[in-house]
């Protein structure tokens, strides 16, 4: 679970619902404000059971190499992939440990800015959100073995926002790996205040992103491991 200072109220609210559930759990939080989240963890008494894992990103502010870091340092087979928006509604960890060694895609609803829940944004039934690559992982649950296989994320893509997500997705279907959406896993993604006027940064990842598809790469250089 990425997270940085911008996403700390959401975080709240997401650590206290998981702390309810009676599973041992551990949360890897690679983080660019290291100081700052810890202050914030102790303050609001969130930090039991946490991993903080600093990193630098020189240029640019992609998730790709927080995923990176929190993959390699996953000791379970198992991993829950997520961000410190997406909230749980149902007994996720209940439902997830029936199904560890399965790849999975979790429905999850969006909120506006009152706290009101008024779309899916992903789901298996909806043909608008239907997704067919898991690129879309506000809240899912994959094998570590599979992450690997395609190297993780590619993190070409820092410099620039979003297009990360697709480009993982496709190189997983390009691997032919398996993956289930999960309509019944569910998860609510907080209201934030969006990135997506950062149009240069947009921009150039959807052409990044184009060049790399074009190219039907699977395995990326700049990933998991240096190749």
């Amino acid at each position: 679970m990425p997270l940085d200072d911008d996403r700390l109220e959401q975080f709240k609210n997401t650590k206290r619902a998981y702390d309810n559930m009676p599973q041992k759990k551990e949360f890897i939080i690679p983080t660019r404000c290291e100081s700052k989240i810890r202050k914030y963890l102790e303050e609001n008494d969130l930090a039991r059971g946490v991993k903080i894992i600093p990193y630098i990103v020189e240029v640019g502010f992609n998730c790709s190499r927080a995923l990176n870091i929190g993959v390699r340092n996953a000791i379970y087979d198992s991993i829950i992939i997520t961000s410190p928006e997406v909230k749980p509604l149902t007994p996720v960890l209940d439902q997830l440990e029936k199904l560890l060694g399965t790849n999975i895609i979790c429905q999850v609803w969006d909120e506006d800015e009152h706290g009101n829940v008024f779309r899916s944004l992903i789901n298996s039934k909806n043909r608008r959100n239907k997704i067919r690559a898991p690129g879309m992982y506000f809240l899912a649950m994959f094998n570590k073995a599979d992450i690997e296989r395609i190297n993780g994320w590619d993190e070409e893509f820092m410099r620039g926002y979003a297009f990360e997500d697709k480009d993982f997705g496709a190189r997983w279907i390009r691997a032919n790996i398996s993956f289930v959406v999960r309509d019944d896993i569910q998860g609510q993604h907080q209201y934030h205040l969006r990135k997506e006027t950062i149009r240069k940064g947009n921009i150039t990842n959807y052409r990044l992103f184009q060049k790399k598809d074009a190219e039907k790469i699977i395995r990326c250089v700049n990933g998991l491991i240096k190749l």
